[in-house]
């Protein structure tokens, strides 16, 4: 809102006040003013106040257009901080400002044009390009020919290509913002003009030529530099192998691969990135030590750390299953975190020569290696390494026990069951356990089924969780343990089985409500007859009535409204707002014409459940949504 004409001239007078305190208020409130607050603001901006300045800057961004543009533009000639000041509310009017810039592309001053291009730069908005190339192509300040260069790359201004490629023959501060330009363009025609620059005396202009070429990233860049990378000093050849792997050419040869295995131990993490993709894609077996000692230096549970970890794996992955790689296993100058990745790589690779090493490892002193190693040894079964996972599940680690009863339970050998259930019964710790159980399954579902009586009620419960089989989910949904029958109950729901169905219909009449409960979402997921579920509408349970009117709802059969509607009057208001929702969900106006009388109904959140639910069901067929699913 406009500030009326007496508190503006209050404002602005209070701009002049003694008290700085009352200065930085009147400034920040001048933002919801016009133009009639713009020259007392732009004063403002030399106020010996800093709070004040400040208050006054944000006011003239908030006020902004053409106007607080036009007269803000004379402090660019000003002393450095309002100059600084002006570049920032000009940049923050952005588009307004543009126009008004481009007489400045004239001044006598070389300052004046290079601020005006550099606040364009910012703004990246600018239909008067063609003023730009002019001055890259005519200005005599190099300055000025650099930001020129600079800002026809970054509004995409195709036009001035053939001063950009002139400008690489102009002197070495405009050739730098040329270089930059053109690998923002990423234009393949100007390869031979770039090239040429390579036979250049300065080692900082060939360099920056290489580093552009390879962010060009065309097929005639890739030639160019391997073409050079024959002539190339020291210093170049590491930014010429990083260009080209950049742009996808993988030059093989043992320097290349020295120089990429030296960025990988010397470099930044951008440079050892780059070197991970050039020796994945000439898959350098030498460089394994060195990628996996790498890699034993991060760690996973830095964020930046993880995501490096990942892509080292996939490098080692790359090279593959390679003698050097299963040699790192046993090699002692590489730490034990290199040893474990090593093992989980090689797992991954399903490396079955690999095998007879891993086995020596799990009988190592490194907890974490010996559980890599059981999970290794797991994903690619052989005839020798069930006797080896057989010990390592008496291992003092419970971590250790857990893979190795898992590899264990993928490899299937029942020759695994005896001990396997022998770990089960002393077994402390509950995801070992459940593991143990997991494998058992796997192994011999029916045999465990005979001994499940011999354990707790968690290991039931997790026979639950786990079997797929129906006769042990039958079996255990009558188990006297009402926990232990719910999660058969939500086990059976993945048995499509006839009898499936009828043992959850069963559990309807269960003792436990939390049991009928359980057996009214099973009943609903797999689709059972719904005439079974209307019976729950009458259970004593309140929990139960409301899953039972959730579940009928969830059919939109026609005759389920009906069975709905005495739900409308049970006793329980969690019933009745389910049953609301329930027929509201059926979206017609048989729904309609039940649910109204409730708009009158005593109870006030019945009445908003309503209200919300025919607004919001109406609403949406109004706008041709489907409501309801």
């Amino acid at each position: 809102m406009v500030i009326g004409a007496k508190k503006l001239a209050r404002l602005i007078d209070d701009l002049s006040n003694a008290d700085s305190e009352k200065r930085h208020m009147a400034a920040e409130a001048l933002a919801e003013s016009d133009e009639r607050a713009i020259y007392p603001l732009i004063r403002a901006l030399k106020d010996e106040n800093p709070g004040v300045q400040d208050a006054a800057m944000r006011s003239l961004v908030r006020i902004g257009g053409e106007t607080v543009a036009y007269m803000v533009i004379p402090l660019l000639r000003d002393e450095p901080l309002l100059r600084n000041t002006a570049i920032i509310i000009l940049k923050e009017i952005g588009s307004p400002a543009v126009r008004l810039l481009r007489p400045l592309l004239k001044d006598k001053d070389y300052d004046i044009r290079k601020f005006a291009i550099d606040l364009i730069c910012e703004i990246r908005e600018c239909d008067y390009s063609d003023e730009l190339v002019r001055l890259l192509a005519e200005d005599p300040n190099p300055n000025v020919r650099a930001s020129a260069a600079k800002a026809i790359a970054l509004l995409r201004y195709e036009e001035g290509l053939p001063q950009l490629k002139n400008a690489l023959k102009d002197e070495e501060w405009v050739c730098f913002s040329a270089l930059e330009s053109l690998s923002m363009l990423r234009d393949g025609s100007s390869v031979a003009d770039i090239e040429a620059l390579l036979g250049s005396p300065s080692e900082s202009i060939r360099y920056a030529a290489i580093d552009t070429l390879g962010k060009i990233g065309s097929p005639a860049s890739g030639e160019a530099l391997l073409e050079y990378l024959r002539k190339a000093d020291d210093f170049e050849k590491p930014a010429i192998v990083k260009s080209l792997i950049q742009i996808g050419v993988n030059p093989s040869s043992r320097e290349v691969s020295d120089i990429l295995v030296d960025m990988l131990s010397n470099g930044d993490w951008d440079e050892r990135i780059i070197a991970l993709k050039g020796l994945a894609s000439a898959k350098e077996e030498s460089s394994v030590p060195s990628i996996v000692d790498l890699a034993s230096s991060l760690d996973p549970s830095e964020p930046d750390d993880e995501e490096r970890l990942m892509i080292i794996k996939e490098t080692l992955k790359h090279i593959g299953c390679s003698d050097t790689l299963i040699g790192v296993l046993n090699d002692p100058s590489i730490r034990y975190k290199g040893r474990k990745i090593a093992v989980e790589v090689l797992g991954e690779l399903g490396c079955r020569k690999a095998v007879p090493q891993i086995l020596i490892l799990l009988e190592k002193d490194f907890r974490d290696v010996r559980r890599a190693a059981a999970k290794a040894l797991g994903d690619m079964p052989d005839e020798n390494t069930g006797a080896i996972l057989l010990d390592a599940i008496d291992d003092e680690d419970g971590h250790v026990r857990k893979e190795a009863v898992a590899a264990l339970g993928r490899i299937g050998d029942k020759a695994s069951f005896g001990p396997i259930l022998s770990l089960l019964k002393a077994e402390p710790y509950r995801d070992v356990a459940d593991e143990a159980v997991r494998a058992l399954l796997s192994i011999d579902a029916e045999e465990f089924l005979r001994h499940l009586n011999e354990f707790q009620d968690h290991v039931k419960g997790a026979a639950s969780k786990y079997a797929n089989d129906a006769d042990t989910l039958l079996h255990l949904s009558r188990d006297e343990n009402p926990q232990v029958r719910i999660a058969a109950l939500g086990g059976l729901r993945r048995i499509r089985e006839e009898r499936a169905c009828k043992r959850i219909n069963e559990a309807l009449h269960d003792e436990k409500p939390e049991v009928r409960k359980a057996a009214i979402m099973a009943m609903s997921e797999m689709g059972c007859s719904y005439d079974d579920i209307k019976s729950s509408l009458e259970d004593q349970d309140m929990w139960v009535r409301v899953y039972a009117v959730k579940s009928l709802s969830h059919s939109l059969k026609v005759d389920a409204m009906n069975s709905l509607k005495p739900m409308l009057n049970d006793k329980d208001l969690p019933v009745v707002l389910s049953a609301i929702e329930a027929i509201a969900q059926f979206g017609n106006e048989d729904a309609f014409g039940i649910l109204n009388p409730l708009l009158e109904h005593e109870d006030e959140e019945v009445r908003e459940k309503v209200q919300q639910v025919i607004f919001g069901t109406r609403s949406r067929e109004d706008t041709g949504v489907e409501t309801w699913k």
